[in-house]
């Protein structure tokens, strides 16, 4: 992944795929631990790890990862941002309609303004600086595929104007499934969800969560020299 260009690699111990079953603190640390020291005593990249439990995160913050991907948005764990701010971390604050049951009779562009502002603060508030965070509209986390699509469509919203960077993470989720409109292994939605990647980037998207950095990043590739950017 390094070699074809990624700028971060995303570690992770525990499914938070639908219906996915919660394992112990210990469990998880045994699981991401050797990989987090493997891939940063040996290879020059940043490394974030996935994880919503602050015990967790310390323990792979200290193996030398540098930012916490919080699938709750610092809103799960109430110890999280203060492990983030006093390690000098940086945070992905990702919007989860399954915190709070499901969002799709609302407004969902309103409903993940309003749980990502509150992720800010709560952020700001333990101490992380601004520039620390990373927003995530939560793809396919409690929602339906119209709503991902508005989600993807509303990215310079949900940037707040440009204040924070966003991170997209659409890549072999069941929204590239279900455009296909076929049958599909993950690995054989990359085409649709580098089209979905390329579409939240002209919304205002920073930063892919991809599984195919070498075809992504050649159609950012095209897409960055045909623009002249």
């Amino acid at each position: 992944m390094v070699r074809d260009g990624a700028d971060i690699i995303d570690v992770g111990g525990e499914s938070t795929r639908p219906g996915y079953t919660e394992i112990s603190v210990d469990e998880e640390l045994s699981r991401i631990i050797p990989v987090i020291k493997g891939i940063t005593e040996n290879l020059d990249v940043t490394v974030s790890v996935d994880t919503y439990k602050s015990e967790v995160a310390q323990g792979a913050l200290d193996a030398g990862c540098h930012i916490i991907n919080d699938i709750y948005g610092l809103q799960y764990d109430p110890n999280m941002a203060s492990v983030v701010a006093n390690n000098e971390a940086a945070a992905v604050l990702m919007f989860n309609c399954r915190r709070n049951g499901e969002c799709l009779r609302e407004n969902i562009i309103d409903r993940a303004l309003r749980e990502l502002s509150g992720s800010v603060d709560r952020a700001v508030a333990a101490g992380i600086p601004e520039d620390a965070l990373i927003l995530d509209p939560g793809i396919g986390f409690g929602t339906s595929r119209s709503q991902d699509i508005e989600l993807i469509a509303s990215l310079d919203r949900l940037s707040f104007g440009g204040r924070f960077p966003v991170l997209l993470a659409c890549s072999r989720k069941r929204v590239a499934a279900d455009i296909a409109g076929r049958d599909t292994m993950p690995e054989e939605r990359d085409d649709i969800s580098i089209g979905l990647g390329l579409a939240g980037v002209s919304k205002g998207a920073s930063m892919l969560r991809v599984h195919n950095v070498r075809a992504a990043k050649d159609v950012l590739l095209g897409y960055e020299t045909a623009l002249g950017i």
